[in-house]
């Protein structure tokens, strides 16, 4: 029996610039009662438009929905809207929108607003009820294996440990449908299988409806009963799980050839780096302790290991933006001079312009055109060490707090609003002092060129933010770090959201990249395979330190 029907589903953007996009074109098809349905496609195929669509909070154009008997039209009330929403929880690809909170108490504000419609408010913590909705919330972050996290705060956790916290509120809803959209991106292959059997167990346990949205053929074949292939807009294949990612991986082009590393000459070294985050409590909740690494020029430096380990925080400390402990983060400069990055200021601040980075929690500006996000994101490049000081002066701030803010601006969003609440400063603070930093001109030929090797349209400079598909949106993140020509570009999961084919075609660009332009790279990711590719060298991190060191070859055969 069918708990969803989906009839000629037709939706269009219409995009900033008059233009439109057809995004789903006649989609239909059926989800049975404890079915788990995969969906699979390339990245920017209308996967996570049908999804939003779904769950009730993106209007359509054309169809007809039918989910639980509640019949869903484009010119649906506000009562079948709520019924639908009612019905379902949805997982969203990178979307973290958590409360300045510890994880428990995230998932507590969810289960308690199913009663007061409020997430804002919590019962007084000396009450049976504040007592009771804690044990309740316990269970669904034991459904997720969270337990061990429970009283972290939620923006200090890793990009997969946010993934299990987002299906922890999710479930908190008790749906008919899930809705998961690349549910394991920054997952770890240990946590992707236990996820995978959390997924099942939701299925017979409670007898919840899934669809399963994800580009990793992988994972369909572990627990999707049926696959959808869909591409722009249009399903196009229906039935069997390995006949059908079978043909779907028929697209992937050639591993292009690693560029040699013509010698080890250092960019950057970390010498007994330690970094502690502590609770509210004073007590040490996080650690990564004694990190001594070097990254060679033009070296492509890959780094694996279990999620919440350190990977995320190793990479902030690298690129400067978070300060440690101990230890010296040291950058060796073309005219052989070394700089320290733990020390503010503004020589620290002009080293950090060679600097690139894509976090795994990247950020688009919602409204803003990419064209717009790509002359925010270069002016910060492109300051001088004379402009630095004049805003110093105008402004009347020392020389290391003005660095200290510009570092904060490559802070993904929700890490820096929970910084600041921790300082206690108003982030329109920190804008206006943004604000007085020049703006730039954009060569948009050299900046397209960048952007049509990324497989990117002509037009997507004048798109807005809102307008990408999640694969485009990391995508132009990469192309916007790309495009300062960074000497050390850090990547946080950078093939998270991407599907396959897209990932090698990105894979295969870094390594041209680094050949033509000898840029360092260090990239995290999960994907041991395709970092053995990719890679001239890996290192493994487990709590908190440096374990072992594989060449690519011997990451294969792990």
């Amino acid at each position: 029996m069918s708990i969803l029907e989906v009839h000629n589903l037709k939706k269009i953007y219409h995009l900033a610039d008059g233009g439109m996009t057809l995004a789903l074109d006649g989609v239909s098809f059926e989800l049975e009662e404890k079915e788990i349905l995969g969906i699979i496609g390339k990245s920017g195929s209308g996967k996570t438009t049908l999804m939003m669509i779904l769950r009730g909070v993106l209007p359509f154009d054309e169809g007809r929905i039918v989910i639980g008997g509640v019949e869903y039209t484009p010119d649906a009330d506000m009562e079948t809207i709520r019924a639908v929403k009612d019905m379902t929880a949805i997982h969203l690809q990178r979307s973290f929108a958590f409360w300045s909170d510890t994880t428990i108490e995230n998932v507590m504000r969810r289960v308690y607003a199913l009663k007061t419609h409020d997430e804002t408010i919590l019962p007084p913590e000396d009450t049976m009820e504040y007592e009771e909705l804690r044990e309740k919330a316990m269970k669904y972050l034991e459904m997720v294996g969270l337990t061990h996290k429970a009283e972290q705060a939620a923006h200090t956790l890793s990009g997969g440990e946010k993934q299990r916290l987002l299906l922890a509120r999710q479930l908190a809803i008790e749906p008919k449908i899930l809705l998961l959209d690349e549910p394991l991106t920054m997952a770890s292959p240990e946590k992707k299988r236990e996820a995978i059997e959390t997924i099942k167990r939701l299925r017979e346990k409670y007898g919840i409806s899934i669809l399963l949205v994800s580009h990793m053929p992988k994972l369909h074949e572990s627990l999707a009963d049926r696959l959808l292939w869909i591409d722009s807009g249009r399903i196009i294949k229906e039935g069997d799980v390995k006949e059908i990612t079978s043909e779907f991986m028929s697209g992937l082009e050639p591993v292009a050839p690693l560029p040699p590393l013509k010698e080890r000459k250092p960019i950057f070294k970390l010498n007994n780096v330690t970094k502690r985050y502590y609770h509210y409590t004073l007590s040490k909740i996080f650690e990564i302790s004694n990190i001594d690494l070097t990254i060679y020029k033009g070296e492509i430096l890959g780094i694996i290991g279990p999620s919440g380990v350190g990977k995320t925080v190793l990479m902030r400390v690298l690129a400067g933006i978070e300060l440690p402990n101990e230890g010296s983060v040291l950058f060796y400069t073309k005219d052989g001079g070394v700089a320290d990055l733990t020390k503010l200021g503004f020589a620290s601040a002009m080293i950090r312009q060679k600097i690139g980075i894509l976090h795994q929690e990247f950020g688009l500006t919602h409204h803003a055109t990419v064209e717009e996000i790509i002359k925010g994101r270069r002016k910060f490049k492109e300051m001088t060490e004379e402009e630095m000081r004049r805003i110093a002066e105008k402004l009347d701030i020392r020389e290391s707090l003005l660095d200290f803010v510009l570092r904060l601006a490559d802070m993904p969003a929700a890490s820096r609003k929970g910084m600041l609440d921790e300082l206690e400063i108003d982030e329109e603070e920190l804008l206006d002092i943004y604000a007085e930093i020049p703006q730039v001109q954009l060569d948009k030929k050299e900046v397209m060129e960048t952007f049509r090797l990324l497989g990117l349209p002509k037009d997507i400079l004048k798109r807005r933010s809102y307008e990408l598909s999640g694969g485009e949106k990391i995508r132009v993140a990469l192309a916007v770090e790309l495009a300062s020509k960074p000497e050390l570009l850090i990547l946080d999961e950078p093939f998270g959201d991407l599907d396959p084919l897209t990932s090698r075609k990105v894979s295969n660009l870094l390594k041209e990249i680094n050949a033509k332009l000898g840029t360092s790279l260090c990239v995290v990711s999960h994907d041991r395979e395709l970092l053995a590719d990719t890679t001239h060298r890996i290192i493994l991190i487990k709590d908190g330190v440096i374990k072992r060191e594989f060449s690519p070859e011997e990451l294969v055969n792990l």
